[in-house]
């Protein structure tokens, strides 16, 4: 093939392919009865909020060529933690409401703490997260084993609340964060950095981008974002459960891979990965609508992830062939 076929191939399996999958996917819809009314949309777009906050963290570390196996775990600890605090150890002396500000703090602090081990420490960054990813579920499980349940309005207004009773809080949210994200990503020095450390390691050290704090910055964003995403969330099943999140982070790698960001780093649009995002929300969505059992939706979800890595992959060789010198 010429190299202008791979460039368009390139370009199309990065910035395109999402958004025809998802059009693919709203036609289908059309077809089945109940998709397309008011209340299913909005329902899509509520249960979509908190897995597109994981989507979002890991895109952030991805785009700098690392992986956080540990999303799904921060995404139960950061709320859980909060949540035990306000109603178990300080009932009295605290506002419930400490919990809504307390639970990205916690996130953000995980991921510190996994930036820190795999950057200054140099141990490799899947070791790190797979570790921390099991040492904060065994805590969820031993602070809730059985789950908290009937919470305070002001912990679950967030993932619960609605404007005009129509719209869910949690989604606005969730649009917000990725507003903010598409700023600091294509238009401040962080996400120029994020992208020049992504491409070439090298090149961005000699250019004078200080590597180590910016891939300890991006897991913290990821740990951030995530426990935004469980604060949503609890709200939206107005309970706390140990097995919260448990198992998302193959949706979470499959939604980023999707969105078109690259497993080696330097490649990745807000867009793609917000599309993708709405992508597994409808198959999930049609997938309820027609009744599919649950051992058959894993079935799905299962291919869905072999074909983003597949994806990944044929984008990775794409991307060698359209670098090459013409």
């Amino acid at each position: 093939m010429s190299r202008k076929l791979y460039v368009l191939l390139f370009l199309v399996l990065e910035r395109h392919l999402i958004w025809a999958l998802l059009l693919l996917l709203v036609i289908i819809g059309l077809f089945v009865p109940g998709f397309l009314s008011v209340r299913n949309f909005v329902n899509v777009m509520w249960a979509a909020a908190p897995l597109g906050c994981m989507v979002l963290g890991l895109f952030f570390v991805m785009l700098t060529g690392g992986l956080d196996l540990s999303l799904e775990s921060t995404f139960a600890l950061a709320p859980t933690l909060a949540i035990v605090w306000v109603l178990d150890w300080m009932p009295d002396q605290v506002w419930p409401g400490f919990a809504v500000m307390v639970v990205p703090l916690i996130g953000l602090l995980v991921g510190l703490i996994n930036g820190l081990f795999s950057v200054r420490l140099g141990v490799n960054a899947f070791l790190v997260t797979l570790a921390t990813l099991l040492i904060m579920r065994g805590l969820v499980i031993y602070l809730i084993p059985e789950g908290v349940y009937y919470m305070p309005d002001e912990i679950v207004f967030l993932g619960s609340e609605r404007v005009f009773g129509v719209v869910p809080v949690s989604v606005i949210v969730w649009v917000a964060l990725y507003a903010v994200a598409y700023v600091v990503v294509n238009h401040h020095k962080l996400g120029k950095d994020i992208f020049a450390l992504g491409n070439n390691e090298e090149a961005a050290y000699i250019a004078g981008v200080n590597i180590s704090r910016t891939k300890i910055a991006c897991f913290a964003i990821a740990g951030f974002v995530a426990g935004v995403g469980g604060l949503l969330e609890v709200g939206r099943l107005q309970s706390a459960v140990a097995d919260m999140g448990e198992g998302d982070i193959l949706m979470v790698f499959a939604g980023t891979i999707l969105g078109g960001t690259a497993l080696t780093g330097g490649v990745g649009r807000i867009g793609g990965i917000f599309a993708a995002v709405l992508v597994i929300a409808i198959i999930e969505n049609l997938m309820n609508l027609f009744g599919v059992e649950p051992s058959i939706r894993q079935i799905v979800f299962g291919f869905i992830l072999m074909g983003a890595i597949y994806l990944a992959s044929l984008q990775g060789k794409l991307r060698i062939r359209v670098e090459e010198p013409a």
